[in-house]
């Protein structure tokens, strides 16, 4: 998976801030969809950062997605389209 660009995991109830870890080393992402996952939290979506070539971040309806940590990626991604 290490050339993965696109990966959606929308709606999805079983995601959590641990198994956003596994994405930190997926330097290849360009486009991240996260929108709908109520288990992440501002701690967990605060490592993505860690994609800094990351084009697109979708975090809507994401609970843990806060107007601090909006910004915060655009300190930290400021390449990267996120969408609220």
């Amino acid at each position: 998976m290490s050339t993965l660009r696109s990966l959606y995991l929308r709606w999805c109830c079983q995601v959590q801030d641990f198994g956003l870890q596994h994405l930190y080393g997926m330097r290849s992402l360009r486009l991240l969809s996260l929108a709908g996952c109520p288990l992440l939290t501002t701690t967990g979506l605060s490592g993505l950062i860690q994609l800094q070539d990351l084009e697109e971040l979708e975090l809507t309806n994401c609970p843990g997605a806060t107007a601090e940590l909006f910004k915060y990626y655009s300190q930290h991604l400021p390449r990267c389209m996120v969408i609220e």
